[in-house]
């Protein structure tokens, strides 16, 4: 199918193919290696850094020998939900006219489910409403199991998997662990941005999925890399766009993925021929004007002093230590033991984020251009 929008070449919110996707050549290698080695795989990055158009550019050039399956289960709310989701993402994969799709449609016809199509994709989908938790557990089992019995490496990228611990079936994790050790020709990614939930979930002793997978952390592209990639894509479409204009942008965006695709979508579409600093500059000022009423609703989410707090981050960047005397007294946030109960509560609402680097863990604003408006 055309797609009408392929003029701008920085698409935000799909894949459309190799030559609009910039970098990632060393995490697309691993990923691959590791899915065609028989190694399960997580990977884990903040959110909006580009981990689903990985995920898909992965699938995309992988050998033709292979097939690639990829679900979101971030709506998810039970294994009825999650079963469904598993099942229609292979029917999706594997057309009934496809070899596998016919035999998978009699696999699907013995569990008696009821077929429909996403009304804003056109996608098949499938649902089943079995009685009792058993039965899902069965289908998913055997669902899985079918896979694994073709004559083809398979690879299931799950995305936003810590939405299993939401769960109210007990034992998911240990459930799906042993369906999944039992697998020799599927092997899985299991991908989120609930970075810490993940981490436990796979590096704690007394779960499930301890040292089952090896992990793959997504950092922001390279300065340069990006910048060659960014200024190669509009001298394509007959454009430039100065030197001082690009470090704008990769500063302004921090080079994360979303926001730095953002940015140049929408000074693209300004139809600039020769693109200087002010016009960054101008459509920086616009995105930030764009998304004021949704910036304004998160002030009634929050209580005054975690308000507070989340603005003296964003005018810092990045903060080492939240409870130093004179960053509380630079920014009136009262006492330590108020700080860091707003600072948990921010951390729960993943209004922020912790990371660490070599001078220690620091706390930053998780959405860029959140950041950048409150520092204003």
């Amino acid at each position: 199918m055309t797609n009408l929008f392929e003029t701008n070449p920085f698409p935000v919110n799909n894949y459309y193919n190799e030559d609009l996707f910039c970098d990632r050549v060393r995490e697309t290698k691993l990923l691959q290696s590791n899915a065609l080695n028989g190694i399960n795989t997580i990977l884990l990055a903040e959110r909006r850094m580009g981990k689903t158009g990985l995920l898909h550019h992965t699938f995309h050039t992988l050998p033709k020998r292979c097939s690639g399956i990829y679900v979101d289960i971030f709506a998810t709310t039970n294994l009825k939900d999650f079963t469904n989701l598993i099942a229609s993402a292979i029917l999706k994969a594997f057309p009934e006219k496809n070899s596998i799709g016919k035999k998978f449609m009699l696999l699907l016809k013995s569990f008696r489910p009821v077929f429909s199509f996403d009304s804003f994709s056109g996608a098949p989908e499938v649902s089943f409403d079995f009685a009792q938790t058993k039965q899902y557990e069965n289908s998913l089992a055997q669902l899985l199991k079918f896979l694994d019995n073709q004559n083809r490496p398979i690879i299931i990228a799950i995305d936003e998997f810590q939405q299993i611990l939401n769960f109210p079936e007990k034992n998911v994790e240990a459930y799906l662990r042993s369906i999944i050790q039992q697998l020799k020709n599927v092997t899985f990614i299991f991908s989120g941005s609930s970075q810490h939930l993940l981490a436990d979930m796979f590096n704690n002793v007394k779960r499930p999925f301890f040292a089952s997978t090896q992990s793959i952390y997504l950092h922001e592209i390279d300065k340069k890399i990006y910048n060659d990639f960014i200024k190669q894509k509009f001298a394509e479409r007959k454009r430039t766009i100065s030197n001082e204009a690009l470090e704008f942008v990769l500063d302004f965006t921090k080079q994360h993925t979303y926001y730095t695709q953002t940015l140049c979508n929408k000074i693209f579409g300004m139809g600039i021929k020769k693109i200087n600093l002010v016009d960054a500059q101008h459509a920086a000022y616009e995105l930030l004007k764009e998304n004021e009423t949704v910036y304004f609703q998160y002030r009634t989410l929050l209580t005054t002093n975690q308000w507070q707090l989340l603005k003296a981050i964003a005018k810092e960047d990045m903060v080492y230590q939240p409870s130093a005397k004179k960053f509380i007294y630079d920014y009136h946030l009262g006492t330590p033991a108020n700080v860091q109960r707003s600072l948990e509560a921010l951390l729960n609402k993943e209004m922020i984020f912790c990371r660490k680097d070599e001078k220690g863990n620091y706390y930053r604003v998780y959405d860029c251009f959140l950041g950048r408006w409150l520092a204003k």
